[in-house]
């Protein structure tokens, strides 16, 4: 008589999950992200997001290049000019390699820089600074 009990139990308590999650009442604690997007800035081009535009004004490109060792991986640094509306706002200086990369944050977007292209190559040339392109990963809320 008990089993009985237990399994009409779990049958009823199973048949109430599947009916709250029907209805759209059972909330899970995992968390959903904002979206987001990748967008490629080249170098002495202006991109808009939105209201915002990016110009990326200079890159200092220390990393190690591909194809050798290297004591130290390096750093990355980009100066980029932040328009509001077609007007400037501010020049950001930004190391690619540390935590803060924000070039502009509001209450509707975020625009922080994600990582630089090229990556140095031992047995390519140095890289222009006209041939670099700026990642920059924009967060709308």
């Amino acid at each position: 008589m008990m089993r009985f009990l237990v399994v009409l139990f779990l049958l009823v308590f199973n048949c109430r999950l599947s009916a709250q999650a029907q209805q759209g009442q059972i909330v899970i604690g995992e968390a959903v992200h904002e979206p987001q997007l990748v967008v490629q800035v080249p170098f002495g081009e202006r991109v808009a997001f939105g209201d915002v535009e990016i110009e990326l004004t200079r890159v200092i490109d220390s990393r190690c290049p591909q194809n050798t060792t290297c004591v130290w991986a390096g750093i990355v640094e980009i100066e980029a000019l932040v328009f509001k509306n077609g007007k400037p706002i501010e020049s950001r200086k930004i190391n690619l390699n540390s935590p803060a990369k924000t070039l502009f944050n509001s209450s509707a977007q975020e625009l922080m820089g994600q990582s630089v292209l090229p990556y140095p190559d031992a047995s390519q040339p140095k890289i222009k600074q006209e041939d670099y392109v700026l990642n920059v990963v924009w967060s709308q809320f």
